[in-house]
């Protein structure tokens, strides 16, 4: 076997065993990282709370169960859907009952993702290309909750809970990778790569004049390059962050390449998930906020569990 040929199966092994990768004793600034993200997390489920009980989402649930607005299961059900909202907000903010806001959002999510919006309902005949908001929000919750598991006072009973708490990061880091290569592969849809710019020219609908001006210097910028080229190499670019999450090779690198990458779509595509609408529709009941900045979290999540920048190869 030729060294390239050998240097190619190298870089496509996908080795899915648990590696030992997520050092045992937490640094401090792990601590704080995990713990601003603890906050940061409940704050965006906070806000979430107040967004879900507008009457837009009201309505909205009305439409969905084919009752009047004024029905009394209407209410109950947007309700329940304000207190479920505020009880996670508030286990994150305050670290408590931690356990429970995780089950309650699981459920809560999978619903949201399985019964209400029917997978995300995307359509790569129009360029829809990711399966909506609930499996971002859902990774970002067990993170959440894995990364506040480890940073507990070390006891005896809690060796297993925290070996849990780190094989849930890694399963997370994997689930990530095929939701960035699920989204990659269904970008390589003609309708994507020939319609990029339609994307970004219909988001400008509505926004303030100083958003419109902002996402006109990136349309401006891929007009320079080519719509179809950008479009490409966006494809391309998702693809490999897929492939990194998954194989766990040149994280250092990566992670925060697909930080800045979330960014980028959250503040161009998403609008900064048009949070200045009236109770902007994202996806989501209650979400306001948008998709892209969840993958931002994660990746900051995961930037924090793997150490970075030092390598993991590096670790003892």
């Amino acid at each position: 076997m030729s060294k390239i040929t050998q240097a190619v199966y190298r870089w496509l092994d996908f080795d899915l065993r648990p590696p030992r990768d997520i050092p045992a004793n937490t640094t401090a600034p792990q601590k704080v990282t995990f713990h601003a993200l603890r906050i940061l997390f409940g704050l965006i489920w906070l806000f979430n709370s107040w967004t879900a009980s507008a009457s837009a989402n009201k309505h909205d649930i009305a439409q969905f169960i084919g009752l009047p607005f004024e029905s009394w299961p209407v209410r109950v059900i947007g309700n329940g859907v304000l207190l479920l909202d505020l009880i996670i907000a508030i286990a994150l903010l305050s670290g408590r009952g931690m356990r429970a806001a995780l089950w309650l959002g699981v459920v809560y999510l999978l619903i949201m993702w399985l019964g209400v919006s029917h997978t995300g309902g995307f359509n790569t005949a129009v360029g829809q290309t990711d399966p909506g908001i609930a499996p971002p929000y859902l990774i970002m919750l067990i993170v959440t909750f894995a990364c506040w598991r480890i940073t507990q006072p070390a006891t005896p009973g809690n060796a297993a809970a925290d070996e849990h708490a780190r094989l849930s990061i890694y399963a997370m880091r994997l689930a990530f990778g095929f939701l960035w290569a699920w989204d990659a592969l269904f970008k390589w849809h003609p309708y994507y790569l020939t319609h990029l710019m339609g994307y970004l020219t219909a988001s400008q609908q509505g926004e303030p004049a100083w958003l419109v001006a902002y996402t006109q210097v990136w349309i401006d910028i891929i007009n320079l390059f080519g719509p179809v080229l950008f479009a490409v190499l966006a494809s391309l670019l998702e693809a490999i962050l897929a492939w990194s999450l998954i194989s766990g090779r040149f994280l250092r690198l990566f992670l925060p390449v697909g930080f800045v990458y979330s960014l980028v779509i959250w503040s161009t595509a998403e609008g900064f998930g048009g949070p200045y609408t009236a109770m902007g529709h994202t996806g989501m009941t209650g979400n306001m906020l948008g998709n892209a900045v969840i993958y931002a979290l994660i990746f900051v999540g995961f930037m924090a569990a793997y150490r970075w920048p030092k390598p993991i190869e590096a670790r003892a």
